[in-house]
C-alpha cells in the first residue's frame, strides 16, 4: 500500500523540527544535468554491491547489533500477546503463492481539498521465486471515495520473475479529482491557488529483461496519459491562469501516448525496505502525434537511489534518493514535471501534490534511518529534500525549495521487512502535514 497522501496537520508543536536555512541556485538546465551526473557516479561509488537478502558482506564483520529473526516482532507478535495467544498474522492471504503476501488494510483519511475519504488498499510483498536468487517484488492496488465525490483507483507494481530472469513494472491509475495548481516554477510563499478538476486515465507498463546474470536489466515500454473533463475553475470566470496561459487557452482534454527505451540496475538487498545497494532506473520517452499524442514531444526520467548502513557495522542506514526529470517540447500543463507525481506519489513530503510544478524539475532527498528497538519493532527516520524547477522561458533553474521532517516506524510484516510509516514534514509555507503509509517513502 502507498501512502495516503498528505494530510494537512494544522495543530502541530511549532518547533518539531528546526528551521532549515534556504538556498538559492540559479544556472542553466545544461549545467544542472553536468552537475548531477557526476553527484550520481559519487553516490554510486559509495555504496556496496548488495545481496539478494540483508546478510553480512562476505569477509564483514556483521552489524554490532544483528538480531535473529526468531528475535523480531512486528504488529502480529504485539496483538498476539494482548490476545493472549500466538503471534497473528497481518497477511490477509497468507500465501497467494509461496513467499508472497497479501495485506488488506482500511484506507482512511482526510484532505482540506479532497474532504475525508474511506476505501481499501491491498499490499503485495513477497518473492515469485527462489529468495536466494529472486528479488523481493512489491505492489499496490487501492480505491477510495471522499465525501466530495471524488474517486481513486489505483494500481502500482514492481514484479520481479523467478530467478530474476524478467521485471515488470506498472503504474496504472484511474482518477477522478480535484487539486489546486500554483503556477510553474519554484514554490514562492503566499502564491495564489488554482483549482482545477479532472479524470485522469493513466497506463504505464514497462517490460525488462535481465542482461545475462548481471544485475542489469534493459527494457521497453508503453505509456498513455489521458486527461478529460478538465475544468479550470478560475480561468471560467474569465482571468488568466497559468494552465490558460501556458496552454493558449483551455483545452477540456489533452492526450499523451508514447513509447520508452529504459535500463534498470537493481543491487538492493530489500526492495521494500533496503539497508545496503543501489538502485537506478533510467528512461527516455518519446510520444508522437502518429501514437494518438496531441504534439510530438520527448522526456527523461532518472530514478536513482542509494543505500549504506552509517556507521558500517550498525543497523542505522543513510538513504539517497535523487531525481532528474525533463520534458523537450510543448507537454500539457498536467503532464509537466510537478512534485507527487512519480509513480508512488511519494516525492516533496512537506508540500501538497502538484504544489510545485515545472518544465524541468531535479529532486534529492537524504534520510537517516534508525532503529528504536533491539527486535525490530520500533524505528525513526530524518529527513530533508531539496528541489529545484524551471518554468518556460530561458531554462534557469530558480530558489530551491526545501522540505524537512522527522518520522516514526513501526514494523507491521517482519518477514518482508515491512514497516507502517507516519511523517511530519514542512515545506517552504512553514505547515506541517502528515504523510501516512506501509512501506518506506524509498
Amino acid at each position: 500500500m502507498t501512502r495516503a497522501g498528505p494530510l494537512c496537520g494544522r495543530r502541530p508543536p511549532a518547533a518539531i523540527v528546526p528551521p532549515v536555512p534556504i538556498l538559492v541556485w540559479r544556472c542553466s538546465a545544461r549545467a544542472i544535468a553536468g552537475l548531477a551526473f557526476p553527484f550520481t557516479c559519487a553516490l554510486a561509488a559509495m555504496s556496496p554491491s548488495a545481496h539478494a537478502q540483508d546478510a553480512p558482506v562476505p569477509g564483514e564483520k556483521p552489524a554490532a547489533d544483528t538480531v535473529a529473526t526468531a528475535e523480531l516482532r512486528d504488529v502480529g507478535d504485539v496483538i498476539g500477546r494482548l490476545l493472549g495467544r500466538s503471534a497473528v498474522r497481518t497477511e490477509v492471504v497468507t500465501e497467494a503463492r509461496p513467499g508472497l503476501s497479501l495485506t488488506l488494510l482500511p484506507s482512511l483519511g482526510y484532505n482540506p481539498s479532497y474532504g475525508a475519504f474511506a476505501g481499501m488498499s491491498v499490499s503485495i510483498g513477497g518473492w515469485l521465486g527462489r529468495r536466494e536468487t529472486t528479488q523481493l517484488s512489491a505492489g499496490s492496488l487501492g480505491a477510495s471515495y471522499s465525501t466530495t465525490g471524488q474517486i481513486s483507483v489505483q494500481f502500482r507494481s514492481d514484479f520481479y520473475l523467478p530467478d530474476n530472469t524478467w521485471v515488470f513494472k506498472g503504474d496504472w491509475r484511474y482518477l477522478d479529482t480535484s487539486q489546486d495548481t500554483y503556477g510553474l516554477g519554484p514554490a514562492e510563499p503566499g502564491r495564489s491557488a488554482y483549482p482545477m478538476d479532472f479524470v485522469l486515465y493513466r497506463l504505464h507498463q514497462v517490460v525488462y529483461r535481465r542482461v545475462q546474470n548481471s544485475s542489469v536489466y534493459v527494457g521497453a515500454g508503453f505509456h498513455f496519459d489521458r486527461y478529460a473533463n478538465i475544468h479550470d475553475h478560475r480561468a471560467a470566470n474569465g482571468e488568466p491562469t497559468p494552465f490558460s496561459v501556458y496552454s493558449g487557452g483551455t483545452p477540456e482534454h489533452t492526450q499523451s501516448i508514447g513509447i520508452s527505451a529504459n535500463i534498470l540496475i537493481d543491487t538492493r538487498d530489500n526492495a521494500i525496505n533496503a539497508a545496503r545497494g543501489l538502485y537506478w532506473n533510467g528512461s527516455l520517452r518519446s510520444y508522437q502525434k502518429l501514437f494518438g499524442s496531441d504534439q510530438d514531444r520527448q522526456s527523461i526520467w532518472s530514478d536513482f537511489r542509494a543505500f549504506q548502513r552509517l556507521p558500517r557495522r550498525s543497523r542505522s542506514v543513510l538513504a539517497i534518493w535523487s531525481t532528474m526529470w525533463f520534458s523537450f517540447g510543448q507537454a500539457p500543463y498536467l503532464d509537466l514535471p510537478a512534485i507527487g507525481w512519480d509513480t508512488y506519489g511519494r516525492s516533496g513530503r512537506g508540500y501538497l501534490q502538484g504544489n510545485i510544478r515545472g518544465t524541468n524539475q531535479i529532486y534529492n532527498e537524504f534520510e537517516y534511518r534508525v532503529r528504536l528497538s533491539r527486535n525490530d519493532m520500533w524505528g525513526a527516520v530524518a529527513f530533508l529534500n531539496l528541489m529545484a524547477t524551471t518554468a518556460p522561458g530561458d531554462g534557469a533553474f530558480g530558489t530551491l525549495d526545501p522540505g524537512y521532517g522527522i518520522g516514526l516506524r513501526m514494523k507491521f510484516n517482519k518477514k518482508t521487512n515491512t514497516n507502517l510509516s507516519v511523517d511530519a514534514a514542512r515545506g517552504q509555507d512553514e505547515k506541517t502535514r502528515w504523510f501516512f503509509g506501509l512501506q518506506e517513502v524509498f
